[in-house]
């Protein structure tokens, strides 16, 4: 019985392994699938994003922080 506790021991540690290797290279983003896949999911999502306003929101709200800081650096030069 020890045998097999042995062998499901070392297949338990093979496949942890095997599994640890495989999430180390994508959050390395060594996969070459996974930028591609981000992108055409966003691509994907953005008709939506669009229709539902979000996508105005949140350029409105960049362009507002922008002119902030633009407003700020014309006050340092003056």
């Amino acid at each position: 019985m020890a045998e097999g506790d042995n062998w499901s021991t070392n297949l338990l540690a093979a496949g942890t392994a095997s599994l640890e290797e495989q999430l180390q290279g994508f959050l390395r983003w060594e996969r070459a699938w996974s930028p591609p896949a981000i992108m055409v999911t966003f691509l994907l999502l953005l008709p939506g994003l669009n229709q539902h306003g979000i996508i105005s929101k949140y350029i409105g709200m960049a362009k507002r922080e922008i002119n902030k800081l633009l407003k700020q650096k014309e006050k340092k030069n003056e």
